[in-house]
């Protein structure tokens, strides 16, 4: 590159009309040099904890050590990202790829990038590629499993997802697309097991709980239980879903528990039918009653 990679990434951000916190930090001169693995830590942590401000604040100071630390500028693209600031996250991240054309995180948040795009093939593609570059990264293959669940491509999806379980058996979101796949292949059963397992692992996972009523409600049969029992249960978890999430007022859930709740009326109405129809046809062919007996 002609200019220095930090010139560079902090060009772009004092470049735009940018909050007081996006401006550079100044790294005393004394300080420049040195192991910029401590701040970049720090700014991790922040960046979890959702303080993208501090984050941004202590990856340039680790960038002031190196211009060149890669883990810093995904964190910094990251916490850009977090803040809507795509099209800047976008160019430090691009900046991060040509100084480590290997680095996975780059390619997965890549991909997010994309899909605020609405690029979908180029999402894939960057969630694919995460993979290829770190194949013991369970939220890469998490990501892609869930791009191709959006594509319905339920074979893929199931595969990218069984391994991102397996590499972290304790991913409750992994388990929700493990799910999804099986009930997009109709394994009933399969999909139950992971969507309580997600649950399992965090019970406040409000998506567990509607993936579970959209698959009871769905489902064609669930072994061991009804028709009527079964719409039952997908209310029961539908309601289970509207008391973790707060739905917000465009959320389809009302309208799948009224669906569950018509179809019950109709079951039941088709189960009286058939019972009065037993009736009739056991009344037609009962034998006569017996004469009275011999006084």
């Amino acid at each position: 590159m002609s200019r220095s990679v930090m010139m560079v990434v902090m060009m772009l951000i004092v470049g735009g009309a940018l909050p007081a916190y996006a401006q550079k930090s100044a790294l005393p001169e004394e300080k420049k040099g040195g192991d910029p693995a401590p701040e970049t830590k720090t700014a991790g942590d922040y960046l979890r904890r959702g303080r993208y401000e501090d984050a941004i604040r202590m990856s340039k100071l680790a960038l002031g050590r190196d211009e060149r630390y890669v883990p810093a500028m995904v964190i910094l693209a990251k916490s850009y990202y977090n803040l809507k600031k795509f099209e800047l996250a976008t160019s430090i991240i691009d900046i991060a790829r040509s100084v480590d054309p290997n680095n996975g995180e780059c390619y997965n948040l890549l991909g997010f990038l994309s899909l605020q795009r609405n690029d979908q093939i180029g999402a894939t593609s960057a969630f694919k590629k995460a993979t290829e570059l770190d194949g013991n990264s369970p939220t890469a293959w998490n990501n892609l499993a869930g791009q191709y669940l959006t594509a319905k491509n339920y074979d893929s999806a199931l595969d990218a997802a069984d391994k991102a379980t397996k590499l972290a058996p304790k991913f409750a979101k992994a388990q929700i697309n493990l799910g999804s796949a099986y009930r997009g292949k109709s394994q009933y059963s399969e999909a139950d097991r992971a969507f309580k397992e997600a649950i399992k692992l965090d019970p406040g996972l409000s998506s567990a709980y509607f993936n579970l009523g959209i698959l009871y409600l769905d489902a064609k049969e669930m072994p061991g239980i009804d028709l009527v029992a079964k719409l039952n249960m997908a209310i029961n978890y539908l309601n289970r879903y509207k008391q973790a999430a707060a739905p917000m007022k465009d959320d389809p859930v009302d309208g799948y528990i009224d669906e569950a709740r018509k179809s019950i009326e109709r079951e039941q109405k088709r189960l009286d039918r058939l019972k009065k129809q037993q009736e009739r046809d056991k009344a037609k062919g009962a034998p006569a009653a017996a004469p009275p007996a011999a006084q």
